[in-house]
């Protein structure tokens, strides 16, 4: 049972590692990321370039890519929250249950108690 909880309480983590993953390869897969990294790459064999320009933070990939990562950061935080009140939950559904053993082991010991002294 306590493997069950310890991967409950993993998967948001797990989930959102492969979200950021998947969206940062069909980023790096997009048509402007690609054309960026041509033209960048050739730049840098070029005599006299300071540096790399980059126009791909202004792209409609890196703004997909920037808006995934979002929401995958929500739903993280969504299920990191619903994952603590369910584990919250189970532990007080515990405590209930070992309460009303030990107050049967008392009610049970104190009616034989009860029965000896008769």
């Amino acid at each position: 049972m306590q493997d069950n909880a310890m991967q409950a309480a993993f998967q948001p983590y797990v989930k959102l590692v492969q979200s950021n993953m998947e969206l940062l390869g069909r980023y790096s897969m997009s048509p402007e990321a690609m054309s960026q990294a041509m033209a960048n790459a050739q730049n840098l064999f070029k005599p006299g370039s300071q540096g790399v320009p980059t126009n791909l933070a202004q792209s409609q990939a890196f703004t997909e890519l920037v808006q995934g990562m979002v929401r995958n950061y929500t739903e993280f935080m969504a299920e990191v929250a619903q994952s603590g009140i369910a584990l919250l939950a189970q532990g007080q559904a515990t405590w209930i249950q070992q309460a009303q053993q030990a107050s049967e082991g008392v009610a049970n010991a104190t009616e034989g108690r009860s029965r000896r002294a008769r």
